[in-house]
Parts: structure tokens; sequence; C-alpha cells
């Protein structure tokens, strides 16, 4: 029941809101003003419906649900009329299927029920396993294990540290000096390049401290008129052009596709294979008395 209380000077209002009645409990004579009037009867049960389609109803509140599952903020109103426009579309093929194919239908039902079974069960159990999971990772665990499963962790792509530089075609770049200065053979190169990328560059990256995937430095670029291989393994520095841009590469180091990634690019990945199998082990020990609790704390019968 949720109770709310309006003070006003010397009189004072209690209203009491639940589901299935709003009562108002006079205290004093004073009336309540229209507004706040509108504002609690929002508090009704009676929600407002946004969509209908037979007998099914979409639910102000229920959309918002379907909003936050999606990622979208709820106050976007755009994707909002997306997402009721999908919901009634689909609940249109679910009013079809029931009226021409109620068998199926009922296999549907059936195979839902037991989806929202697993669903149900996975979240208990997460929430229950997370209190007694320890999450402190520390540098020697992550460096022994890295030593110990190297071979889980061989590369499918060169790892690199590079400048990338994408620019529009019609830009006089030479004007610039930037087919020189993306080579960055002085300290002051990378500063100028950096100026020019700020105003000009479509796509930009540049950190030598960092791997990364070689495909995501050039994911944009005409792969096909260029070597990978040659490009990465000749640590070239190279630039090329398409229809619309042109794309600086300087290769400054790599990591063949043989090798295992340096710990550091794995870091994250391993504390979270840590965690993970720490995770298996708490369920392994602890879901027997788990069932038996959940068990307990429901109405369980068999007739068989």
């Amino acid at each position: 029941m949720l109770s709310i209380k309006l003070s006003l000077t010397k009189k004072r209002y209690t209203l009491l809101v639940n589901k299935q009645k709003i009562k108002f409990i006079k205290q004093a004579g004073i009336i309540v003003s229209l507004f706040c009037m509108f504002l609690l009867f929002s508090c009704n049960s009676n929600e407002k419906i946004i969509a209908k389609v037979g007998e099914s109803e979409l639910t102000e509140s229920d959309a918002i649900i379907l909003l936050q599952n999606k990622g979208y903020k709820i106050t976007d109103t755009t994707q909002l009329k997306k997402v009721v426009l999908n919901w009634c579309e689909n609940e249109a093929f679910v009013a079809s299927l029931k009226k021409k194919h109620p068998e199926e239908w009922l296999s549907i039902e059936i195979r839902s029920k037991e989806l929202s079974q697993e669903l149900s069960r996975f979240y208990i159990e997460k929430q229950e396993f997370i209190l007694l999971l320890d999450t402190t990772v520390t540098e020697n665990e992550i460096l022994s294990y890295y030593q110990e499963h190297q071979n889980e962790f061989v590369l499918q792509d060169y790892l690199v540290k590079a400048f990338y530089l994408k620019i529009p075609k019609e830009l006089d770049f030479k004007s610039e000096n930037v087919h020189q200065l993306f080579l960055l053979k002085n300290d002051k190169d990378l500063a100028e390049v950096n100026s020019y990328a700020k105003l000009y560059a479509e796509n930009y990256y540049f950190n030598d401290s960092t791997w990364v995937y070689f495909r995501e430095i050039a994911k944009d670029i005409p792969v096909s008129k260029i070597n990978v291989d040659n490009i990465v393994l000749n640590r070239s520095k190279t630039y090329l052009s398409d229809d619309n841009f042109t794309y600086f590469i300087n290769i400054i180091d790599f990591k063949l596709k043989t090798e295992a990634p340096p710990v550091s690019f794995l870091r994250s990945e391993i504390k979270r294979t840590i965690i993970s199998h720490r995770l298996q082990k708490v369920r392994s020990e602890k879901e027997v008395d788990l069932i038996q609790r959940i068990k307990k704390e429901n109405e369980i019968i068999i007739n068989l």
C-alpha cells in the first residue's frame, strides 16, 4: 500500500492508494487542488494502455521495461514508437497463430515457460553465488595464468602499435607536409599531425603504448588494395587513396599471428576467466544447498 500524506497549512489530508480503490480520509475541511488530484490519480493501478492487439494490451510500464531491456532511455520517444510498433506487429502474429494453428501455439507456450524457468534459475543462482564470490585477482595470479595457458591465446590477427589517419581525398595534404609528418621521424611530427587530424580527419588513431588488433585500425581501409601481411611484417609506412579518402598507415611494431599476445593486452580477459572459474567452483559447492532451500520455500506437489 502506498501512503501519501499532504500537509496544507492547518489542514491535513491522508490519501491511501492501492490497486483496488482510492479512498479519501477527511481530517479537515479543505479541498485538495486539481493539480494534486492529477498527480495522485496517476498512482492508480488503472494504467494507461498505449497499444492493443485483440485482447492483448501493452501498458505504459510494460513499454518502459521493453525500452530498458533494449538499452534505450525511457525518455526516447522515437525508440518508444519503434518498440510499440514492433510489439503490435509481433502480437498480431501471435493472435494469428493462436487462431490458425492452436497446437503449434501450445507448443510455443510450453517452450516459453521452460525458458522463463531456466532464466529464473539463472538469475537466482547468479545473485546467490556472487555474494560468495571473491572478485579480487592479484597480478601474480594473472601472470601465473598467462604463463600456464599461453596456447589458449594464440592470435587470430596481427597485434600492432600503429599510426593511422583517414582524410577526405580532396584535401591537399602534401601542401601541409602530412605525407612526411606521418612518418614520425622527429619528436615534433606527432604534435603537428595531431593538430592536422583534429581539423580534417575522418578517423585517426595513435597510441604507441597500447596494442590493438590490426583489423581495428584498418576496418575502414580498402584492404583489397593492400597486402596486409606485407604492410604489417615490413612495418610499412604508406598511404593510399580510393574515390573518397586518403589513408595513412605507419606500423610501429607488431606481434605475429602465431604468438601469444603480451600479458598487458590480455589482463582484463584473464581476470574475467579466473573469476568465471571461481564462480563455477562456488556453484558446484553450493548449488545442491540452494536447490533444497528454494524447494522448501515453495510448495511442490507431484502427481504421477
